[in-house]
């Protein structure tokens, strides 16, 4: 009944939307029947993906299906949220019920510069193409989509069969957004993958190395940590080493002596098999003899065989090291990520409630760069004041802050925090403010933290803030390893020549 339920008023919802959107496309006879193809097929995928998420597969065929499923659907809500919040934009604009600041703001609708990923033939989405530029093409371009989508659909019939065969994952009945921010998003079938790697049994006596390579910051040790909490990799292994970056250097470390043991273990299981779980953690390349002798020192504690590494680098030169395919992480599409945005923007809300709240809210979304701790940091605001004049002071925030930067580095500010650079954070105050990070840290969450929390300086809340640099808390990770992530700051304005200073003012005299 619930089931059935949920499909009533998706169907209800998905009309509402679907009439808005073809009053403002008449000109396009075809579009509406498009769109309503559009939308039953991502009501089909959103229902597999809920049913195959609920399942513990393990094999690798039907996870990448899987995989490919949840990118239809990101893809399909994405599109779809799109087109509605422009169509609702235009239509306001037509009623002349806009103020002078919304009517500023309908000429960023999303849409009208949505970037839409197109998959490769691995199922990666690497590179953007232009989506929607003008009325003439929408036709086209939502054809194209629905018939990509419907063949992926028609193609699942045997992975629909062979789902029933896998058992189902017992979970408490959370919100939407709750389960998002407690859980690795994006990451199900990599994770697996890795379970699958460590879990199994060695076909040969030789060690077994999984290297997984992707750029800073995209989340390769988020991924180990949280394989290394399960309870099954916890019970295979006797003991759990990890080496971080840069430890290697040491050569006394690389020879596993006690004393050097006891620095680098995580996890100690004395009733398990003498198995030995390495993680090695290296920026770019390893030294060849370095590796060697590493490799030793843990053939040499383990002689029976069973254990195993996992190396970790944003070089792809590592992938020659391992034993077994490796695994390549990349940034969130931009798709995936307004998922993962309006989830934990709107919680247990219905977007569609709040059109134009949903507007501003992709708005800011696409400024983010796929950019996980911004997506905490802002939906965690904007959740707690479901206000258009506040949204709206966020948004216009944000495009001042990126503003500010390119003007000033000619880079995103959210690329330049990913190679821990300097960056100016915006303030909601009425002379819209900034704050100089200086340093960003990552601590255990058994570590003390700060009494001062970003919020609270972004708010301009808990009294006066401290003169010259202090630390406070960015984001605390719900999700193992449940790092703290802090940062140096201090109360200082951008120093803007004045050239650029007079072009950042007009930028944002015009957003507003």
């Amino acid at each position: 009944m619930d089931i059935l339920f949920s499909a009533i008023v998706g169907d209800l919802v998905s009309k509402s939307a679907s009439f808005v959107v073809s009053k403002c496309f008449q000109q396009q006879p075809g579009i509406d029947m498009t769109l309503q193809r559009l939308e039953r097929v991502v009501m089909r995928i959103d229902t597999v993906v809920e049913e195959g998420e609920g399942r513990l597969i393990t094999n690798q065929g039907m996870l990448r299906q899987l995989k490919l499923l949840r990118q239809g659907m990101y893809r399909g809500h994405y599109i779809l949220d799109a087109l509605r919040l422009r169509a609702i934009g235009e239509k306001e604009e037509e009623d002349g019920g806009l103020s002078h600041s919304s009517s500023a703001l309908s000429k960023f609708i999303p849409a009208k510069r949505l970037r839409f990923s197109r998959s490769t033939g691995s199922g990666s989405c690497n590179t953007e193409a232009q989506l929607f530029g003008t009325n003439n093409n929408i036709q086209e371009e939502l054809q194209r989509v629905v018939d990509t989508l419907e063949d992926t659909m028609a193609g699942m019939n045997e992975f629909l069969f062979l789902l029933e065969s896998y058992r189902r994952i017992l979970r408490q009945p959370y919100g939407a957004y709750l389960l998002l921010d407690n859980c690795m998003f994006g990451r199900q079938m990599e994770r697996q993958r890795v379970l699958n790697f460590l879990l199994c049994s060695n076909a040969t006596p030789d060690l077994a190395v999984l290297p997984l390579v992707g750029p800073i910051r995209v989340g390769k040790t988020t991924l180990v940590e949280n394989v290394c909490k399960d309870e099954s990799v916890r019970h295979r292994f006797s003991m759990i080493l990890f080496f971080p970056e840069g430890c290697l250097r040491d050569e006394a470390v690389i020879d596993l002596k006690e004393d050097n043991i006891n620095r680098l273990v995580r996890h100690q299981n004395c009733s398990s098999q003498n198995r030995l779980l390495v993680i090695v953690e290296i920026a770019e390349d390893i030294n060849q003899g370095t590796w060697r002798r590493l490799k030793s020192s843990i053939t040499g504690m383990t002689p029976c065989g069973g254990s195993k590494i996992i190396i970790t680098s944003r070089s792809n030169r590592i992938m020659s090291l391992g034993t077994t395919e490796a695994l390549q992480l990349d940034y969130l599409s931009q798709e995936a990520y307004w998922y993962f945005f309006k989830s934990l923007v709107f919680g247990s809300t219905n977007p569609d409630e709040e059109p134009k709240l949903a507007k501003m809210a992709m708005e800011i979304a696409l400024e983010q760069r796929q950019c996980f701790t911004s997506a905490h940091i802002i939906a965690d605001i904007l959740r707690d004041n479901f206000n258009a004049r506040f949204w709206r002071t966020v948004l216009h925030c944000v495009r001042a802050y990126i503003q500010t930067h390119l003007h000033m580095f000619e880079k995103h500010p959210n690329l330049r925090v990913r190679v821990d650079e300097p960056v100016y954070y915006w303030r909601m105050e009425k002379s819209r403010g900034y704050f100089l990070i200086s340093k960003y840290h990552q601590s255990d969450s058994s570590e003390e933290v700060p009494r001062i929390s970003m919020r609270d300086i972004l708010l301009e809340r808990g009294g006066t803030l401290p003169r010259g640099e202090f630390e406070a808390v960015a984001w605390r990770s719900r999700i193992p390893p449940y790092y703290n992530y802090t940062i140096s700051c201090k109360l200082q304005e951008p120093q803007l020549t004045v050239g650029r200073k007079k072009r950042v003012h007009q930028h944002e005299e015009h957003l507003i």
